[in-house]
């Protein structure tokens, strides 16, 4: 009887030790958004992408204004481990006595929320703040006056 009681604590004592050890999902989750800056999903809402979720992020849409000219470059970014996207706009460059600066928008697609930069010089560019997109979609908008026309562009939803 006293081995059946020892086996039987012995096997406790392996159960509880296993369960301490294995960490949970949300304890995965929590590292990963941690170690990119400690947001996740509609939390990053606003935040600054540089100091929260760029480590991980990849492009995953981008367009020129005009189409194919190289110039004014969209892209949307997404960063997996937060769950987040933004859009960034670069080579903004402009007439600046006949055009207006570009700009462009992250657009959340669920509830219409969304961010706008605007280039502040000549060839320069800016990013938006993040909105979260847990099970939702974004997509990044573009917009510039040349003086005689203006072009705008999107993404593709992601």
């Amino acid at each position: 009887m006293r081995r059946d009681i020892a086996a039987v604590a012995g096997a406790l004592a392996l159960a509880a030790g296993a369960l301490t050890i294995a960490p949970s999902a949300h304890a995965t989750e929590t590292t990963a958004t941690t170690s990119t800056g400690g947001c996740w999903s509609t939390g990053c809402d606003g935040k600054d992408p540089s100091t929260n979720c760029q480590g991980d992020a990849v492009t995953v849409g981008s367009f020129s204004l005009p189409q194919g000219s190289g110039y004014r470059v969209v892209e949307m970014r997404y960063s997996p481990s937060c769950e987040a996207s933004w859009a960034r706009l670069s080579n903004g460059s402009y007439d600046v006595h006949n055009a207006a600066p570009p700009y462009t928008k992250i657009i959340r697609n669920s509830d219409g929320r969304s961010y706008q930069c605007t280039v502040q010089t000549n060839g320069g560019s800016c990013y938006t703040a993040m909105v979260g997109d847990h099970n939702v979609t974004s997509y990044a908008y573009g917009w510039y006056d040349a003086g005689v026309v203006v072009y705008t562009g999107r993404t593709a939803n992601y």
